[in-house]
Order: C-alpha cells, then structure tokens, then sequence
C-alpha cells in the first residue's frame, strides 16, 4: 500500500527551539487576546493560528488561563522595556518618547491590557493582583530612572507617581473605550506627568515611612 502523502495545502511544521516554539505560541496568542477578551478564546484557536497542536499548547502552558497570564507577564515586561530614553534625552523628547512607545504596547495589547489593569481586577484572583500590583511597582521604578536627573527615589516620590499611575489607568482605559481618542490622552499624560516630575514631586513635603508628614 503506498505511502500517504502529505496534502499540498497542508502546512509544514518548522522545527524551532522550546523557548522559540513557546514565544510563538505567545505571539499566536497575544494577536487573538488583542482582538478580543481571553475568556472567549479557545486553546485550539491559540494552537491553529500558531501552526502547532492543541496538546503543544497544553504542554508549555496549561488551560486558557495560563496563556493568558503568560501573555499578560509578556506584555507588562515590554511595557517596561518600551520607555528606553532616559537623562540623556532633553526631558521634553524623553517624556514623549516614552509616552508614546508605552501607548503603543498598550495599543497592541488592548484586551490584554483591559482584562489586567482597564476593569477593577477580583482581588481574590491573586495569581492577576499580584501581576497588576508588580506592574505598577515597575511602572513608579522606571519612571524613576528615566528621570534620575530630576527625581530622587524619596516616599514622597513613589507616593505621587502611584497616584499618577492610576490616573494614567484611568485615562488609557477611556481612550481604549473609545470614549477619549488617543491624542486627547497622550496631551493629558504628557501635561500632568512633565508637571508632576519638573514642578510638583520636588517641592512635596517630606513623608515619613508611614506617609505622615514629618
């Protein structure tokens, strides 16, 4: 009996190293969450636009859950690579700059980023508080490093850039929403944010570790 071949159309499987195969499934995966929410998406959707089997997805990650979490991890830790300029770049461009590269993550992470940090997250969900509550830490540590020529690292500091952060939430979720364009909250965020980093932030009071005023 001679030997099947192969149908044309069939697609050909490239051999790639586990962390290769793995990252391949996270992109597959992360253009599926950005069109629309995780729950609504299937492992076997995740293994088809990858080009790979269900189980190959099962074996790297589990349940549709833990794509998603993987994905969510991939994506806060591009946030934080995006926002590249630093004391080196005019304040002004590096604001900009920054601004815009963390939008565009966001952009293209959109339900990613809906499903985390745009909806109150359950808190009893600790595996997604935990990610949210570290990506915010990240988000109050590099703006203190892409502007260590303005900022020192002080409870006063972090105190006021948390707060801004969950401004910058507030407001990247509307636009996301669609109920604010994109140019409407970057004006937003680079207004209040150079304000607070050149204006407000260095004239706060001192806190002590308890956030009272000393």
């Amino acid at each position: 009996m001679p030997a099947q071949r192969p149908r044309p159309d069939a697609p050909r499987r490239r051999r790639l190293a586990p962390d290769d195969r793995r990252q391949e499934i996270l992109e597959a995966a992360r253009r599926l969450f950005a069109q629309r929410p995780y729950r609504t998406v299937t492992t076997a959707e995740i293994a088809d636009a990858a080009g790979v089997a269900r189980s190959l997805v099962h074996h790297y990650f589990g349940g549709i859950r833990d794509v998603f979490l993987a994905v969510a991890a991939d994506g806060a830790a591009a946030l934080s690579a995006a926002r590249t300029a630093g004391a080196e770049v005019p304040f002004e461009e590096r604001t900009a700059r920054n601004l815009a590269a963390s939008l565009d993550v966001i952009a293209d992470n959109r339900e990613t980023w809906l499903a985390i940090a745009g909806h109150a997250p359950d808190p009893t969900d600790t595996d997604i508080h935990a990610l949210l509550l570290a990506s915010k830490e990240h988000a109050v540590q590099r703006t203190l490093q892409a502007n260590a020529d303005l900022l020192r690292d002080t409870p006063q500091a972090r105190f006021a850039l948390r707060c801004f952060n969950e401004f910058t939430i507030e407001a990247t979720r509307l636009w996301l929403l669609g109920e604010r364009s994109r140019e409407e909250v970057e004006a937003l965020l680079l207004s209040t944010g150079r304000r607070l980093i050149r204006d407000v932030i260095p004239s706060l009071p001192a806190l002590g570790d308890a956030g009272v005023e000393r």
